[in-house]
């Protein structure tokens, strides 16, 4: 465990220094291995999205997977990258274009739900939005098997100002006490590890179980939903809209903020596929007919 720790921190020492050319001409190779040498998930990635467009022609589903593995490189490169990046670097290259949608729930003293999704560069938000939100950031995530990567992880991802809570105590960290307004960000895009209680609808052509969890705290504490849109202007450089999703959560039906997010999730994707996490195993549970309608 502590040798796997050494070589990261030995990583991420030598990814501190180089230059963000450099950075991108590893990213190139790493591409090379992981479609040409070694393949990576590629039959999950095929078959994802073969799926999600049936309509696409074969030159044009080979044509999305390279970009796709083009995309994936590049987030594993820069996501190293982000451990040692300075608050200036990262302001210049995660700009948040319309802040003032989160500075009005702020004013109001008003606690946010924050939804994202695994597209475009998602490594880097949880660290630059304190630069740019006036809400105190709360993001949840899942612990590693090494403690010592996962402490360093988790440091590294407060260091302006985030807060990170382990999955296990998401409840926990909503009854906190809090010095200002909070925004609780869930990347709410993956695949559920239980399926009771998830939201089935049609997504990308396919039927998918959808996790809840932030649709339920919503309606618990009544907050609004922001969708955190990222969007790659150039290699390395991102921009992040702001999209309103729900205003009066405790109003709502079962399933309609989740619907609601999955449904901006699906245009987004639609746009511009490539940047999706296509090696993510989302389909692999498949209903039980006695649950169809």
């Amino acid at each position: 465990m502590r040798f796997s720790y050494y070589l990261f921190l030995i990583i991420t020492k030598l990814f501190s220094i180089i230059p963000f050319w450099l950075l991108y001409f590893f990213s190139d190779c790493l591409f090379v291995l992981f479609y040409y040498l070694l393949p990576y998930r590629k039959k999950v990635i095929f078959e994802n999205i073969s799926n999600s467009f049936p309509d696409k022609s074969e030159q044009e589903k080979i044509k999305l997977m390279k970009g796709f593995y083009k995309n994936l490189c590049d987030i594993i490169m820069e996501g190293v990258k982000g451990f040692s990046m300075s608050k200036a670097q990262l302001v210049a290259r995660y700009k948040v274009l319309n802040p003032e949608i989160m500075d009005r729930y702020f004013e109001k003293g008003q606690d946010v739900i924050s939804v994202g999704a695994h597209y475009a560069n998602w490594e880097w938000g949880i660290i630059a939005a304190p630069t740019q939100i006036k809400h105190q950031i709360i993001g949840f995530y899942t612990t590693l098997s090494n403690s010592y990567i996962d402490e360093y992880m988790r440091s590294n991802r407060k260091k302006l100002g985030s807060e990170m809570v382990a999955q296990s105590d998401v409840r926990k960290a909503f009854s906190g006490k809090k010095e200002k307004p909070a925004t609780y960000f869930f990347g709410a895009d993956q695949s559920p590890s239980n399926l009771k209680g998830v939201h089935w609808m049609n997504f990308l052509n396919q039927d998918t179980p959808c996790m809840k969890g932030h649709e339920f705290f919503a309606k618990h504490y009544n907050m609004p939903v922001v969708y955190f849109d990222v969007q790659r202007v150039k290699r390395g450089y991102y921009t992040v809209k702001l999209i309103p999703l729900v205003e009066n959560s405790a109003a709502t039906s079962s399933g309609e903020i989740t619907e609601k997010y999955m449904r901006t999730l699906e245009e987004i994707i639609l746009k511009k596929p490539e940047d999706y996490l296509w090696s993510h195993r989302k389909w692999k549970h498949k209903r039980i007919k006695s649950e169809i309608n």
